[in-house]
This record gives structure tokens, sequence and C-alpha cells, in this order.
């Protein structure tokens, strides 16, 4: 009965110990911290090609779906 509130303080100390010796054990040297950013030239994106392409079957679809519209409403009056 008294063994369980034993295990969770030792168990408790054991963490903490570990935690602050991973801590203190860091370097703080000139080389500490994070590596600098690498440079980079700003990506182009595939679509820039294709943009035109898209843009002119996007007016022909949208055409087409307002033909098919006009057409079932014409059939209905």
């Amino acid at each position: 009965m008294y063994m369980r509130p034993q295990i969770v303080t030792i168990a408790t100390l054991v963490l903490f110990l570990a935690n602050s010796t991973l801590m203190l054990g860091q370097s703080k040297g000139k080389d500490a911290g994070p590596p600098e950013p690498a440079l980079r030239t700003p990506g182009e994106l595939p679509i820039d090609s294709g943009f035109y392409i898209l843009l002119i079957a996007g007016i022909i679809y949208g055409a087409y779906v307002l033909l098919q519209k006009r057409k079932a409403k014409n059939i209905l009056d």
C-alpha cells in the first residue's frame, strides 16, 4: 500500500534529474544554436506556363454549362 507514493516520488525525481542534466549539457560555445538558414532563390510555380490554357479551358467549360442550363430551361418553358 505504501509503495505506490514512494515509486511516484522516485520516478518524479529521476525524470527531473535526467531532464535537467540534458538541458545543462548543451553547448554554449560560438557554434551553439541552430545553423544559419540557407540562401534560397524564390521558386517558380509550374502553373506559370499553363495558366492561360487553364483560363481558356475554364471559360469554355463555363460557357458549356451555361448553354446546357439555357437548353434545359427552354425545354421546360
